[in-house]
């Protein structure tokens, strides 16, 4: 069996059933998901082949394949549905960047037809600042991957990775999703419809998160924010010449910022601050 969804405005069909993406009905696939049996991996979690396939393996064991145009899939003991959430990271990450989009370790959010990204390492706060803003008006682009092209973000999926106890009473989700093996136990959420913006949305600022003993927020230099999107940017090594030029395109464009948080504080106090921040600039 089939599903057929829409991602990014291209058509997906999947032989994996994947309930956090749009269904839409087409004739022609512009991306597949396969099956596939003993797919091999050297003793990594991620690998890149000499022919430019990426190779990655998840928490659950289970083996993902990403080629230009399609994922294939090695499913161990029958963990569908770990895999089916296992590939809205590392898997559609490479599957977009092959497709000449620039995909980001972060969130994005949206407010007056402008969108705003938060760019960090696992556990930092992305999810947790975006959701906080979401309660202030803002509207939810896209959650741990964000795909630029052409200097706009990319709206992904309607749901978030969360604690329950971020979700303020107005966020109250409609459906929520069990995230086994996950180190912080967080859940997917699916936010109402008022809460998602699903227009590509033009980029103004991007915030790298840091924890500090004090809040602020620097601007970076135009070579500062290449080494910072470089960081933290989807990527086949370091001389992935198309990748470089796409990320050069951005910090020339995009405003770009390091937020300090004060670890010290709690949520709501750091999410005002960045909050009153980006109110100032509209």
């Amino acid at each position: 069996m089939s599903y057929k969804y829409q991602i990014c405005g291209f058509n997906l069909l999947s032989q994996v059933r994947l309930p956090i993406l749009r269904k839409k009905d087409f004739e022609n696939p512009d991306f597949e998901i396969i099956l596939k049996n003993n797919i091999q991996i050297p003793y990594k979690t991620i690998d890149i082949t000499k022919g430019g396939d990426v190779l990655f393996k998840d928490l659950h064991q289970n083996i993902f394949q990403i080629t230009h145009q399609k994922i294939f899939i090695s499913i161990k003991d029958d963990k569908y549905n770990e895999a089916a959430n296992s590939v809205f990271g590392v898997p559609f990450g490479y599957l977009l960047q092959n497709n000449d989009f620039q995909v980001l370790h972060g969130s994005a959010v949206t407010i007056s037809n402008l969108g705003y990204s938060f760019i960090g390492r696992s556990g930092i706060g992305k999810s947790s600042i975006a959701l906080s803003l979401i309660n202030k008006g803002f509207k939810l682009l896209t959650e741990d991957l964000c795909i630029i092209k052409d200097l706009h973000i990319y709206n992904f999926s309607d749901w978030i990775k969360s604690k329950e106890n971020y979700l303020v009473e107005a966020l109250k989700p409609i459906e929520s999703i069990n995230l086994k093996k996950d180190s912080r136990k967080r859940s997917l959420y699916k936010l109402k419809n008022r809460y998602i913006n699903n227009k590509k949305t033009k980029l103004k600022a991007i915030y790298f998160l840091d924890s500090s003993k004090k809040r602020n927020i620097k601007k970076l230099s135009r070579s500062d924010s290449f080494k910072y999107l470089f960081t933290y940017a989807y990527r086949k090594g370091d001389a992935d010449a198309l990748s470089l030029k796409k990320l050069a395109k951005i910090s020339e464009q995009a405003d770009c910022f390091i937020y300090s948080r004060d670890i010290e504080k709690p949520l709501e106090e750091n999410s005002r601050f960045i909050f009153d921040h980006i109110m100032e600039s509209l």
